[in-house]
């Protein structure tokens, strides 16, 4: 018999949703995780009472995630930003930020023809009207789309924001307006007490339900036998009638080789950012909240404005720099570039800072979808073919979703048919 009915293996958003959905359906599940805490990149850090993400995260209602956390009994709470007060910046100006009536007939990014422009792709992006194939390059959609090349700037800036992808090259059109698309309808929050709540949570969901979470514990193999056989690196080794691989590509295809053949595998791109994180003791511009660079991939945000993330009276901004795939900025540099990003929007915050963070090259999604692949319609699917016990999970899988909704679609997917898999062989 087995130690175990489901081993998953990966303890961030994909694999504690799995593993829940797993053991919510009757199975015996155990969880590892490699690093010596759960929550991947959910996870959040105090520093002197600043809650610092890994980056700048933002949760959307009613979306896969919030619809499997509620599923499991998992409650978050926070806010909504106030992103129509908020700036669009080119030149190294500011401008009123297009979201609302108001803020698109006062900006002065746009012409007036251009601001008619713009009211009339919102309502086709929102009516999910703007009959972009899948297959073509994000580039190609907006030329499609708009002649006006201050609009196609403003667009991309726009997908970069609610995607975290800057690639519109390679990038598939389809795909990040759809996610632009959720972000203009979606109510979106940020987090009391950073995503580490969100984490816990599942955390607790997951013992609740029986899951064994050990972190930790690195796996260094997998064997498919009668029973699936995990080896971990102190030398032990479980067995268990199926296994759910919640990691990214680069590891599932090292851990289980004969993965490589499945498409989204070996040629995977990720979308990274670099991430300045600043504790202030006070924001020394109330009134700028939020910042998007339109002729830079730049963003600015004060989440605290809207979520409990810093000392009372305290702030935490993120200054944020999307990098493009393949590209690795000097270091010096990028913190250079945030800082006077930090300058333009909120002159004087120097004086403030009292705690920081700096992620130089963050994994923002592990995969993106490629216009050269189908976009997301390319991405392999939660069952591995011809491969009986064996699930992956994460923001990589599965036809719907970006983000943290992709994790957890395919990490609930995952988890459901390996408890499926458990109940048949019991029967």
């Amino acid at each position: 018999m087995p130690a175990f009915d489901v081993i998953v293996i990966g303890g961030g958003i994909a694999g504690l949703v799995a593993a829940g959905f797993a053991a919510e359906g009757g199975a015996g599940v155990l969880l590892l995780e490699a690093s010596p805490t759960l929550g991947g990149r959910a996870r959040t850090r105090n520093v002197s009472g600043y809650l610092f993400n890994q980056g700048a995260h933002a949760f959307y209602r009613d979306g896969f995630l919030d619809t499997a956390l509620r599923d499991l009994g998992v409650a978050v709470a926070g806010n909504r930003p106030a992103l129509a007060d908020g700036f669009f910046v080119s030149d190294d100006k500011l401008h009123q930020a297009p979201f609302s009536a108001a803020g698109l007939a006062s900006t002065t990014l746009l012409s007036d023809a251009e601001k008619r422009e713009v009211a009339s792709l919102f309502r086709r992006v929102i009516e999910r009207s703007t009959e972009t194939p899948r297959g073509i390059s994000l580039k190609d959609a907006l030329e499609a789309l708009s002649s006006s090349a201050k609009i196609r700037s403003m667009f991309a800036a726009m997908t970069r924001l609610t995607s975290l992808v800057h690639a519109p090259m390679a990038a598939d059109g389809r795909a990040l307006l759809d996610q632009l698309h959720g972000g203009l309808t979606r109510n979106v929050l940020y987090l009391d007490g950073g995503w580490g709540t969100l984490i816990d949570g599942l955390k607790s969901a997951c013992v609740e339900r029986g899951v064994d979470l050990r972190s930790g514990a690195r796996v260094m193999s997998l064997e498919h036998g009668p029973l699936w056989r995990v080896a971990l690196a102190n030398g032990t080794a479980l067995t268990a009638r199926g296994v759910i691989l919640a990691v990214n590509p680069p590891q599932a295809a090292k851990l289980y080789p004969l993965l490589k053949s499945l498409p989204g595998v070996t040629d995977a791109v990720p979308a990274k950012v670099a991430c300045l994180d600043i504790g202030l003791a006070s924001l020394p511009r109330s009134d700028i909240l939020f910042a998007l660079g339109v002729d830079r991939p730049l963003y600015f945000s004060v989440h605290s404005a809207a979520a409990r993330l810093a000392p009372e009276g305290a702030t935490l901004v993120h200054a944020v720099r999307y990098l493009e795939p393949g590209e690795k900025p000097d270091r010096n540099r990028l913190i250079a570039e945030l800082e006077e990003f930090l300058d333009l929007v909120q002159p004087g915050w120097r004086d403030n800072e009292r705690a920081r963070q700096f992620l130089p090259s963050m994994p923002a999604i592990s995969s993106i979808p490629l216009a050269a692949t189908g976009g997301a319609n390319g991405r392999p699917g939660f069952a591995v073919p011809n491969e009986d016990g064996i699930f992956i999970a994460g923001d990589w899988v599965g036809s719907v979703g970006m983000l943290a909704d992709a994790a957890a679609i395919g990490g609930r997917s995952a988890g459901e048919a390996a408890a499926r898999l458990v109940a048949a062989s019991r029967r």
